[in-house]
């Protein structure tokens, strides 16, 4: 795989080749993985550069636990910039991950965790591969000084808006997570029973939660519920 893939045909995803290119000319590591980190800590794939997809989606369901420089690790570590050499050396659980640095030849891997309001929001992994040399001390050193320019550039990403705007929203109208879920699945055209399927919850139930939602947005009707919460978003 040479040419950028991308996880969905979302205009969104593409301001972020713009940020793989970048971090790959700068850091001459060609192989790379740009992903948004879901409320579990896991990575949801948005675009990569030379990166094998089945073998990514081994490492998402077999390794990705085992990985010394996941973003959940990171996180945990408080860590935003790590390579996995000298993960390696830190982590005594290493031997697990080995037959997977074996599979897709990996010498070493440059990890970088992006943060907006207190939170990590998304991240980047450069992959050095079979004959390419491990990363060295001046490419760390880069990494962390592009760490602003990139958490600087995320700010303005779409996603990352909408999810500010949600949050002053939660806050404003105390909207819990599954109101805001059966609040999205409105917007989408779908009907209390599609709701109720989806989410996996009773139709009294999605009744309740509607009822809830029209109350603290102090709306009638569905209508009315996706227009406040469309102008709530806009107004971020």
């Amino acid at each position: 795989m040479t040419a950028t893939q991308f996880a969905s045909g979302s205009e969104e995803a593409r301001p972020i080749v713009e940020l793989l290119r970048f971090a790959m000319e700068a850091t001459r590591i060609p192989s790379s993985i740009f992903y948004w980190i879901d409320e579990n800590l896991r990575m949801q794939i948005v675009a990569s550069e030379a990166v094998d997809p089945d073998r990514l989606n081994i490492y998402q369901s077999t390794y990705y636990e085992h990985d010394p420089c996941s973003p959940a690790r990171m996180i945990s570590q408080q860590v935003r910039t790590k390579t996995l050499k000298r993960a390696c050396t830190e982590n005594q659980a290493i031997e697990l991950y080995r037959p997977y640095m074996a599979l897709s030849g990996i010498t070493d891997a440059l990890e970088m965790v992006f943060w907006q309001d207190g939170r990590a929001v998304a991240g980047l992994g450069l992959v050095a591969r079979d004959d390419q040399d491990c990363v060295s001390l001046e490419t760390c050193r880069l990494a962390e000084s592009m760490q602003r320019y990139v958490e600087a550039s995320l700010a303005l990403h779409p996603r990352v808006m909408r999810e500010r705007a949600r949050t002053k929203l939660a806050k404003d109208f105390l909207l819990s997570r599954r109101e805001f879920e059966v609040a999205d699945l409105v917007g989408k055209g779908l009907t209390n029973l599609e709701i109720g399927e989806e989410l996996a919850i009773s139709l009294p139930t999605v009744k309740t939660h509607l009822q809830n939602l029209f109350a603290k947005l102090d709306v009638g009707n569905r209508t009315s519920l996706i227009a406040e919460m469309r102008k709530a978003e806009a107004s971020r």
